[in-house]
């Protein structure tokens, strides 16, 4: 690909969990939106517009970075080559999600980040995923790097979240979307009922991964963006 790729990641995460893809990939122009440094949505928005620089770019956003990557689309079109979403349900969240995120920020907000319990971190990593201890140390560094303040940011920012599914099928730029076999945050079932809303999207399933898609089965997605993602 000869058009600039610009990377979003996910909550509390940073470039780290792009990294065992970014060895398997061959990008002419890779770009990597930090949202590890944004405090709202707006600042996660100027950064993207800053990696963006102007140019006519492909977009692939990770979990949330699904999001912030689907509204600088939707917001940019005409910079838009293709956006490619990973682990990431446009449908916005539920009023029982949104009551959880808020006792959460309620809870960071007081200073009680405690580190994600094991049975949390076995809900974003698949059982049968062959970098399953791999993927959960990346997951530990990365949670006690960035710490409770850029968890909480990341919650307050993209926890209000439209249904963005009517906008994104009248998007004039191709949409990829990409579901982990075994993800239970962004199940299979929700990203195929998000393909059928978006008409003119294309829908790719990975095996033996869970939410961690990036970091779980690198090869795999780094061989499928190869092929969906062309100047």
């Amino acid at each position: 690909m000869t058009l600039p790729l610009l990377f979003f990641p996910g909550t509390q995460c940073d470039e780290r969990v792009f990294l065992p893809l970014w060895r398997l990939m061959s990008i002419d122009d890779r770009r990597y939106v930090p949202l590890q440094w944004a405090e709202t949505l707006e600042q996660m928005l100027s950064l993207a517009d800053y990696g963006a620089e102007g140019d006519k770019v492909h977009l692939l956003g990770f979990s949330m970075g699904g999001y912030i990557a689907s509204r600088f689309a939707l917001d940019n079109p005409a910079q838009v080559a293709s956006l490619t979403l990973i682990g990431f349900d446009a449908a916005g969240l539920s009023p029982q999600e949104e009551a959880q995120r808020a006792q959460i920020i309620k809870s960071l907000e007081r200073g009680q980040f405690k580190p994600m319990s094991e049975a949390r971190l076995a809900m974003m990593v698949g059982d049968k995923s062959p970098l399953a201890a791999e993927a959960k140390a990346t997951i530990r560094e990365m949670e006690q790097d960035l710490g409770g303040s850029v968890v909480r940011y990341h919650m307050m920012a993209a926890s209000n979240r439209p249904d963005l599914r009517p906008a994104l099928a009248k998007a004039p730029f191709p949409i990829n979307i990409i579901a982990s076999s075994d993800d239970r945050m962004a199940s299979v079932e929700a990203l195929k009922v998000m393909h059928q809303r978006i008409g003119h999207s294309h829908f790719e399933e990975v095996s033996d991964s869970g939410h961690m898609l990036p970091l779980e089965q690198p090869q795999k997605l780094a061989t499928l963006l190869t092929t969906l993602i062309t100047d």
